[in-house]
């Protein structure tokens, strides 16, 4: 072997090693967790003894095996205080073990009555504010006379029927409840993950029913030039409609002459709009809401095939309670149970499908894929919603042509009191976008865009923030997986030192194993990942880069750190070193000229001459030199 070659090898290795120690240097979450609580929590009790209990403003509904929280019990009291309306208060919790080592974080959503009656997720700790508690039926006059501070339970039978009638005492069922609430802090300390197992095979025993009766369900199916497509979907309904009470209305906003012959000979019985225009999904919606008679409406996308009748049932079901506003179910990707769609989650880059593109063979974050789940949007592919509901919503803005009018009308219904709810036992499959093609252009991104801009301004208080989402688990990227905040902790944006592309880099080639993505382009950060595909990605120094997009400009860049990213490596395994392959530069004090730049990403050799380039297919938009995040 030639000495040169020795030498590469050596210097290979030594970067191998270089990568790992950066690697082992990822926070655990029980160092994370510990130094979380000592800085912002005030001092509390060192124990939680009954009588420790019994002074304070509620009670106890506590799980055996494990224990509080030292810092618990003045959590919740000051929660109490704080939040005169909550009655019953129920928090996070975790797993410790006899090391005394934490581990594995159950970080809860907000009151969810869908979820609760899947499962019983409030878990190891109940709080009830004292006087609730005496006022209350169900807690028994033999505890009221005891005035009892905790009541201990191992086994979800001993709690659930209980907690079922407490909830409902406490409104938990009615539209705009606020009188139960999550306090995101760990409040116990399972002894072991068994523990849990319980809550998550504990269905309530409640049996609700609607105020209203089922009525007639009015399917609106907007559809242009697909006729194939739109007859599988019309077949697809057929038990449906021979088991209830239905009517169809297709919206066509513009076929050829061609395949609108087809669409009405398909249509025999249904009924029929024919008005050509732009396509805009908002206002064929309402078009056809206009048409419609019933008093359950089904947004239903032309390409989505459902199966049998039960998913229809219950969905009707569910829309008829009168806390339940728009009702989703699950979306496979045809010929699989891959997820498209399990309830839209509000984050950080804008609405997003979580779990996409996983398999639907295994339980995701406690169930978040197979309980019914409370959640701010479902989306319109196949939707449900009371007509009373729909129009105090507003139905759906019309300035929303394509997309987030479904997200939008989700917004609406539960700022208006009511919960959204995604069915995850019932599904149908999607063929993504089959009518209408892909958003992957330049003129469809920029589009986008904007409509997500109009979404944010018709809804600012839901900028980057989901009340179903905990705040401890990741909002930044575009993650399938439902992660907690620990595990990518350490990713703080660098400082944005932009410098002119140096002309040694000038003889970069443009190559496609650059993989490179924007997730974020905003006025705080611009972050994404970029790897090298099939080569050791611990041998590149890696820089972002910003070229001008009018006129000769030179090229601009910065020297990226590596951000952790465990999506990489679960997503790319057969590549190397991908870990560190995320990035995230400031957008604070940059000093870009105004204007527009194309985002790309440059890898550089280490050892080797090797310097190539690719593009991440998206565009910087600089407005003023105080286009920061800083001055926003």
């Amino acid at each position: 072997m030639a000495w040169k070659e020795r030498v590469k090898q050596t210097l290979v290795r030594s970067l191998d090693r270089a990568y790992e120690k950066k690697l082992e240097k990822k926070i655990g979450y029980d160092a994370w967790v510990r130094k979380r609580e000592q800085s912002g929590a005030a001092d509390g009790p060192e124990s939680a003894r009954d009588e420790t209990v019994g002074t304070r403003s509620f009670v106890l509904f506590l799980q055996r095996r494990g224990k509080l929280n030292p810092r618990a019990l003045d959590w919740m009291e000051n929660y109490f205080r704080e939040h005169e309306e909550c009655l019953v208060l129920y928090g996070d919790e975790d797993v410790m073990g006899k090391d005394g080592m934490r581990r594995t974080p159950w970080y809860k959503p907000c009151w969810s009555p869908d979820l609760y009656l899947d499962c019983f997720y409030p878990g190891s700790v109940v709080a009830v504010r004292r006087e609730f508690a005496e006022r209350c039926p169900d807690m028994g006059e033999t505890e009221k006379r005891k005035g009892f501070s905790a009541w201990y339970y191992e086994r979800p039978e001993q709690v659930r029927e209980r907690m079922d009638r407490l909830f409902v005492e406490a409104g938990g069922f009615k539209r705009g409840c606020r009188t139960i609430s999550a306090l995101p802090e760990i409040l116990f300390h399972a002894e072991d993950e068994a523990v849990w197992d319980g809550y998550l095979e504990s269905p309530s025993g409640l049996k609700l029913a609607g105020e209203s009766e089922e009525g007639l369900v009015s399917v609106i199916i907007p559809s242009r030039d697909h006729p194939e497509i739109l007859k599988k979907c019309l077949d697809s309904l057929a038990q449906c409609r021979a088991s209830r009470k239905m009517e169809i209305i297709v919206v066509d906003n513009g076929s050829s002459a061609e395949n609108r012959a087809k669409v009405e000979a398909l249509t025999q019985g249904m009924t029929y709009l024919y008005v050509p225009m732009e396509f805009n999904y908002s206002a064929m919606c309402n078009m056809g809401v206009e048409k419609a008679r019933g008093n359950l409406l089904l947004f239903l996308n032309d390409d989505v095939e459902v199966h049998g009748t039960q998913w229809l049932d219950q969905m009707v079901s569910k829309a008829l309670l009168p806390y339940v506003g728009a009702v989703g179910i699950k979306l496979y990707y045809p010929d699989s149970i891959k997820i498209q769609h399990a309830g839209v989650i509000n984050m950080a880059v804008g609405p997003s499908h979580k779990m996409q593109f996983l398999e639907d063979n295994k339980s995701y974050y406690f169930g978040r894929n197979q309980y019914d789940h409370d959640c701010l949007a479902v989306t319109a592919a196949c939707l449900l919603v009371e007509r009373n509901k729909f129009f105090q919503a507003g139905g759906f803005k019309e300035d929303l042509k394509v997309a987030y009018n479904d997200v939008e009308l989700g917004f609406c219904l539960w700022e208006a009191g009511y919960q959204n709810v995604v069915l995850n036992k019932c599904h149908a499959t999607h063929h993504e976008s089959l009518s209408r093609g892909s958003d992957d252009t330049e003129e469809k991104k920029k589009r986008q865009d904007r409509e997500i801009a109009l979404l944010y301004e018709k809804h600012p208080a839901l900028r980057r923030w989901d009340p179903y989402y905990p705040e401890l688990l990741d909002m930044e990227g575009l993650d399938s997986y439902i992660q907690p905040l620990y595990l990518t902790a350490g990713n703080i944006p660098q400082k944005p030192d932009w410098k002119e592309l140096p002309g040694k880099f000038a003889d970069y080639r443009e190559d496609n194993c650059v993989m490179a993505r924007v997730e974020l382009d905003g006025p705080e950060k611009i972050q994404g990942y970029g790897v090298v595909l099939w080569d050791d990605n611990a041998c590149y120094d890696r820089y972002l880069i910003l070229e001008p997009e009018s006129g000769p400009g030179k090229k601009l860049c910065v020297k990226l750190e590596g951000k952790y990213r465990g999506d990489l490596e679960r997503n790319l395994p057969d590549q190397k070193n991908v870990g560190l392959g995320g990035f995230c530069v400031s957008r604070s004090g940059e000093g870009l000229a105004p204007g527009s730049y194309r985002i790309g990403m440059l890898a550089v050799h280490r050892v080797g001459r090797l310097k190539i380039l690719g593009w991440a297919g998206k565009s910087l938009h600089v407005e003023n030199l105080a286009d920061t995040a800083e001055n926003r």
